[in-house]
C-alpha cells in the first residue's frame, strides 16, 4: 500500500494534475446524488414512484444516447463550451424541476425535466480521462486508478450528503445543492489550463474514425455493460433483502461497504506493476469479478453479506481502471473523450437493463428470502459472459 501512495503523490505533484481532479470529483458528485434525489423528489412532488422511476429512466437513457455527441463536441475543441454551457443548463433544469413540482406541476413535467436535464450531463468523465494521459504520462496507471476511486466517493459521498441535507432541510434543498455542484465543478474543469488549451488536432493525411468502428472498443463496451446489467441487479436486490430482514436503514451503509472494497482494490491496484499486458488482465480480472459476485450467494445474515460486498467490491476499482487503460489505448487521441463517453453510454444502459431486470421478471421474488440468492445468481450468470467475452476476443484488444 505504501508503494501505491507513493504513485498517487507523484501523480498529485505532476503540473496540473490536482487543478484537473479537484473540480472533476466536485463536478461529478451529482452523478451519486441524483439517482435518489430524483426518486425523493419526483415522488414527492406527484405522490407517485412510477412517475419517479420514469423520471429516473429518463434521466439515465438521454444521458446515454446524447453523451458521445458531447464527447464529439469536446474532440473536436469544444470541451471549454460543452463543459460551461451542459454544467449551467444542467442547473437551471434542476431548478425548474425543483419550481415545478412546488407547483403542483404534473407528472410528465417532471419526467420532461429530468430528460432534458440528462440530455445536457456535463461530460466532466471523460474530459477528464481524456486530459490526465496527456498531462501525466509517466502515471497514466495510476491516474486511471484513481479516477475509478473518484467513481467510488461520488456514490458514498453523493447520498451521504442527500441524506444530510435532507435530514436537515428536504429534498428540494438538496436538488438545488446538487444544481450548485454542478455548475461548480464543470466550470472549474474548463477553466483549468490543459482544458482551456484545447484538443490535439487530428493529423490531416488521416480521416476521423469513429472510435466504434474498433473491434476492440466493442469489446470493452459489451463486457462493460453486461458487468454493469449485474451492478443494477444487485443495487436493487440488496436493499429488498435488507427491507426482508427488517433493516432496510441499512441499505445504504451495505452499497457504501461494497464501494468501500472497490476503493480498497483501486488502491491496491494503483500499486503494483504486472507483467501481464492490459488485454490479457481484462479476461483475469472480470474472472475475478465473477467469484465476487459469487461469494455474495454465501451470504446467511447481514453482518456476513457486509463481508461478502467488501470481499466483492476488491475486483470493482481494478476492472474499472483497466477499462480506461484499454479505451485509451485503442482509440487515437483525437478521438479519446468521444470514446470514453461511449463508455459510459454501455456502462448506463446495462445499469438500466439490470435495474429494469429487477424490477419486472425478478419483482414477485425480490424482498423473499431467496430473492437476493435468485438475483445474485443472474448477476453471477451475466459477468460469466462478460468474462468469457473479455478472454475469448482477448487479441482484439491489443494495441494496434
Amino acid at each position: 500500500m505504501g508503494h501505491a501512495l507513493r504513485r498517487y503523490r507523484d501523480l498529485l505533484r505532476t503540473p496540473g494534475v490536482v487543478r484537473i481532479a479537484v473540480p472533476s470529483l466536485v463536478g461529478r458528485l451529482p452523478i451519486g446524488m441524483l439517482t435518489l434525489l430524483f426518486v425523493l423528489v419526483v415522488a414527492a412532488g406527484t405522490g407517485s414512484y412510477g412517475a419517479a422511476g420514469l423520471a429516473t429512466a429518463a434521466n439515465s437513457a438521454l444521458t446515454a444516447l446524447v453523451g458521445p455527441v458531447l464527447g464529439r463536441l469536446a474532440d473536436r475543441g469544444w470541451a471549454v463550451g460543452v463543459l460551461v454551457w451542459c454544467g449551467v443548463v444542467q442547473a437551471a433544469l434542476l431548478v425548474a424541476l425543483v419550481l415545478a413540482l412546488r407547483a403542483g406541476a404534473p407528472a410528465w413535467t417532471a419526467i420532461l425535466l429530468a430528460g432534458l436535464a440528462g440530455a445536457v450531463n456535463p461530460p466532466i468523465d471523460p474530459v477528464t480521462r481524456a486530459v490526465l494521459p496527456r498531462i501525466a504520462p509517466k502515471h497514466v496507471h495510476t491516474a486511471f486508478a484513481l479516477d475509478a476511486i473518484a467513481i467510488e466517493l461520488t456514490y458514498v459521498v453523493g447520498p451521504a450528503l442527500v441524506g444530510l441535507i435532507t435530514a436537515l432541510a428536504d429534498a428540494y434543498a438538496a436538488t438545488l445543492v446538487a444544481a450548485a455542484v454542478t455548475v461548480a465543478g464543470s466550470i472549474g474543469l474548463a477553466t483549468a489550463p490543459p482544458v482551456r488549451r484545447g484538443w490535439p488536432a487530428p493529423p490531416a493525411t488521416r480521416r476521423r474514425v469513429s472510435p466504434v468502428r474498433s473491434s476492440g472498443m466493442l469489446v470493452v463496451l459489451a463486457v462493460a455493460g453486461l458487468a454493469s446489467v449485474a451492478y443494477g441487479l444487485m443495487e436493487v436486490a440488496i436493499p429488498a433483502h435488507a427491507a426482508m430482514e427488517g433493516h432496510a436503514d441499512q441499505a445504504g451503509l451495505l452499497v457504501a461497504v461494497w464501494s468501500a472494497g472497490s476503493i480498497a482494490g483501486g488502491l491496491w491496484y494503483a500499486g503494483r506493476t504486472f507483467r501481464t499486458p492490459p488485454w490479457r488482465q481484462y479476461g483475469i480480472l472480470m474472472l475475478g469479478n465473477v467469484v465476487g459476485f459469487g461469494v455474495i450467494l454465501l451470504q446467511q445474515n447481514l453482518w456476513s453479506l457486509a463481508v461478502l460486498l467488501l470481499f466483492a467490491g476488491l475486483f470493482i476499482a481494478p476492472t474499472t481502471t483497466l477499462e480506461f487503460t484499454l479505451v485509451a489505448q485503442l482509440t487515437p487521441d483525437e478521438s479519446r473523450a468521444e470514446a470514453f463517453t461511449w463508455a459510459n453510454t454501455a456502462v448506463y444502459l446495462g445499469f438500466a437493463a439490470g435495474s429494469a431486470l429487477a424490477g419486472t421478471a425478478l419483482e414477485p421474488v425480490l424482498g423473499t428470502p431467496d430473492g437476493l440468492l435468485v438475483a445474485g445468481a443472474c448477476a453471477v450468470g451475466v459477468v460469466a459472459v462478460g468474462a468469457l467475452v473479455a478472454w475469448g476476443a482477448r487479441g482484439a484488444l491489443r494495441p494496434r
